[in-house]
């Protein structure tokens, strides 16, 4: 069996590139409206579709500016054009096989994205980049070795879409500790806490109000915006009621919610709060209603206030009929480290799935 041999072209002596054309505007999508897709700077979703159409056969082409700057795609629509965020790689040997150069180019590509307020690749920078192509004896391109490593990175590609939808799945989902009978009480939150819903705080009136306390909206991870004033000051249970529904976050310190958020005042004693988002939380974004996504991800959901009247927990009890704050936190406790291993586990796999391999030829 013969060893494959490599040699490093440079990617300008492999294609030729043109830039879309910038013609192609919403604006003017809108006046033109027809069956044929207008692919340009976005990878997700669709941008427009026009009535006239630019290319009959399948191309290479690379997003040239903005969030997914320097990522490479095949489009093999029959007909269809290129808007002015992408460009258009020409092979000059019918002995390239694209898709080969797909998974060789993309890492490549973005490496070479340059920073900024809009990141951005240009033809000029990545021209020069000595690309692997397999040869045979004569030094001639190999159209048959690149078929063949081209379908080893599609079965790997294959593979980490399948672990990166398990580890979705697995993020997604939640730990549910045994709750025995002897010792529990099932309990409506509605006896529990009243909600509090945030004030009209829009982005707009916060521009007016810039200052250091933080504005919470639909968002779990990060703050609206930060304000001159705030509305609370300790340490509260708040839920989302929009966008990521059901979601529940602990606020400490002085800090504000809008309409998009509420908070959990507890009528009783004896609460440890995280025993409360640990149960609670798989409960409500069991209930939720509207476009579901993957972690998050172009998730929107929502919740009304009424759904604490039909939610219940179970709490752990004293003889006395009092909550158990010692048990609460007993259990809290054992949540805490459950979810880091999950946690952990789930960051192991984002590694695993988001780093890009290139194979040892």
């Amino acid at each position: 069996m013969s060893e494959r041999r490599i040699v490093g072209f440079p990617l300008e002596d492999l294609f030729t590139s043109k830039r879309g054309n910038s013609i192609y505007t919403k604006k003017y999508c809108h006046q033109h409206r027809g069956k044929y897709e207008v692919y340009t700077g976005t990878t997700i979703g669709t941008f427009a579709s026009i009535d006239t159409y630019e290319y009959t056969e399948p191309h290479l082409t690379y997003t040239t500016d903005g969030e997914y700057a320097g990522t490479v795609t095949i489009i093999v629509d029959d007909k269809y054009n290129v808007g002015g965020h992408r460009a258009v790689l020409f092979a000059k040997s019918s002995e390239l096989h694209i898709e080969y150069f797909k998974y060789i180019l993309n890492s490549m590509l973005r490496s070479k994205v340059k920073d900024g307020s809009v990141p951005s690749v240009t033809w000029t920078n990545i021209k020069k980049l000595s690309i692997p192509v397999p040869v045979n004896e004569e030094g001639k391109y190999d159209i048959n070795e690149q078929l063949k490593i081209a379908e080893k990175y599609k079965t790997l590609a294959s593979r980490r879409r399948i672990l990166e939808e398990k580890m979705l799945e697995f993020s997604e989902s939640y730990i549910a500790l045994p709750a025995n009978e002897s010792g529990y009480k099932e309990v409506n939150l509605n006896e529990m806490f009243d909600y509090r819903r945030g004030g009209s705080r829009t982005r707009a009136f916060c521009n007016l109000h810039k200052g250091k306390y933080p504005v919470w909206s639909a968002n779990n991870v990060e703050p609206l915006a930060h304000v001159d004033f705030y509305d609370y000051d300790g340490k509260y249970i708040s839920l989302s009621r929009n966008g990521i529904a059901g979601k529940i976050t602990i606020l400490e310190g002085k800090f504000s919610i809008n309409e998009d958020r509420f908070l959990l005042i507890p009528k009783v004693e004896n609460i440890d709060y995280d025993f409360i988002k640990y149960t609670v939380e798989p409960i409500l974004r069991g209930k939720k209603k509207g476009r579901a996504g993957h972690n998050g991800q172009n998730e929107f959901t929502k919740l009304s206030f009424s759904i604490l009247d039909n939610t219940k927990i179970k709490m752990p009890i004293q003889e006395n009929g009092q909550y158990d704050l010692d048990k609460q936190n007993e259990i809290s406790l054992k949540y805490n480290k459950l979810y880091e291993v999950k946690t952990g586990i789930c960051n192991i796999i984002n590694q695993l799935v988001s780093t890009d391999i290139l194979m040892d030829f």
